[in-house]
């Protein structure tokens, strides 16, 4: 493969994109909630099939995920993973952008699966549910889906172009507190409330905030307290993230910090307290900086400018992949206004003829760094090198 050859890759997305743009306005049109994708995996996989590429959904005994195998060489040592998102938001829909996405990850492939006979390398798509809640990548990793790939590698839709994605590490917990109920105003003695108990625990969240280490994220709701202004309410539950650029830190020093809080309020209000983990912990992104700088340089080829983020921005279950085998996460802009992800204008955005444009641009910065990858084998060996060293 050389330079010629990504030419006629980046010619051959023509043949493929309104089978793209087809699909991803489908999802765009069906958006289905975390973990309940069963629609949407299957029509990606019946379009793959339909392209000669052998997929099935129910992988890793993940009802919604798949796997596709794009091209197959046994006698090739390089093994690709080109990963695919596809959930929705509640109530808003393709907010995230995840169906436009999806169309860049599965024009990528057909576009591979239609040149594999110049192509020396195993490609595989993977069809990886629920980002937005539990992380269901989380699982897929623990038990070694990823771990026999060289490189991984996704678009994701933005309102400005990035080489990769700088995540934070995430934990969820649900905070309960048991009191004991009473009449409020003919024996109000007789009672503990729940409530009183983990409104102080947010107090104690925002003090503990202000002594965090810097990039410490904290934030949360509560999600039930009482069921009449004349009980005492008896039983409270909230929920609290906390996100860290490093998971090493939530677990050895946030967590028995928030602990400590918790125990002291319930103590303070003579209750009962558990903390209890909500969906897997996600890990920071483990960033592979020679492999960013080779999708910087495609960027730069095919016109879109591009900033590195220098900050960690939100969290996602790609992090624990990362940890697996190098991974990488670009953005490409789908518009140049500055609205934000997880909004209904965000949303709005992707039903529109924009959503073509960024499918094309991503899709070429999908195939332009396979691309790159394998026609310089060097690459491919100081990428792995960086991965190693850093584990």
């Amino acid at each position: 493969m050389n330079y010629e050859y990504r030419k006629i890759l980046f010619e051959g997305i023509e043949e493929f994109q309104e089978v793209a743009f087809e699909l991803s306005y489908h999802l765009t049109d069906n958006p289905e909630l975390p973990g309940e994708e069963y629609e949407s995996s299957k029509k990606i996989v019946e379009i793959l099939n339909r392209h000669k590429i052998d997929s099935h959904v129910n992988y890793y005994d993940l009802e919604t995920a798949f796997i596709g195998k794009v091209i197959e060489k046994p006698e090739s040592p390089i093994n690709i993973g080109i990963i695919t998102e596809y959930d929705a938001l509640p109530e808003i829909g393709h907010a995230c952008g995840h169906s436009a996405s999806a169309a860049i990850s599965v024009l990528s492939a057909l576009v591979l699966k239609a040149n594999e006979a110049n192509i020396n390398a195993n490609v595989d798509i993977i069809g990886t549910p629920d980002e937005e809640n539990e992380g269901l990548k989380i699982p897929m990793t623990d038990n070694g889906a990823f771990d026999k790939y060289d490189f991984v590698i996704m678009v994701h839709l933005d309102t400005q172009n990035s080489p990769n994605g700088k995540f934070l590490a995430f934990e969820t917990y649900h905070i309960d507190f048991i009191g004991k109920p009473a009449h409020t105003a003919a024996s109000p003695w007789d009672g503990r409330s729940a409530m009183d108990g983990l409104m102080l625990s947010i107090h104690g969240f925002d003090m503990l905030r202000k002594c965090a280490k810097p990039g410490t994220v904290i934030e949360g709701f509560i999600e039930n307290a009482g069921i009449a202004t004349n009980i005492i309410p008896d039983k409270a539950r909230g929920k609290y993230t906390f996100r860290s650029p490093k998971s090493g830190y939530i677990t050895d020093e946030l967590m028995p910090w928030v602990r400590d809080v918790v125990e002291g309020c319930a103590k303070a209000t003579q209750t009962q307290a558990e903390i209890k983990p909500f969906g897997y912990p996600f890990k920071d992104m483990k960033y592979n900086q020679f492999g960013t700088d080779v999708i910087k340089g495609v960027m730069d080829d095919i016109g879109l400018e591009n900033s590195e983020d220098e900050v960690a921005r939100g969290s996602s279950d790609i992090g624990n992949v990362s940890y697996s085998c190098p991974a990488f996460h670009p953005f490409v802009a789908i518009t140049d206004e500055k609205i934000p992800l997880h909004t209904k204008e965000f949303a709005d955005v992707v039903k529109t003829e924009k959503s073509e444009t960024v499918i094309i641009k991503g899709t070429k910065v999908i195939l332009g760094f396979i691309a790159r990858m394998l026609d310089n084998p060097e690459y491919l060996e100081k990428m792995k090198a960086e991965f190693n060293e850093s584990k």
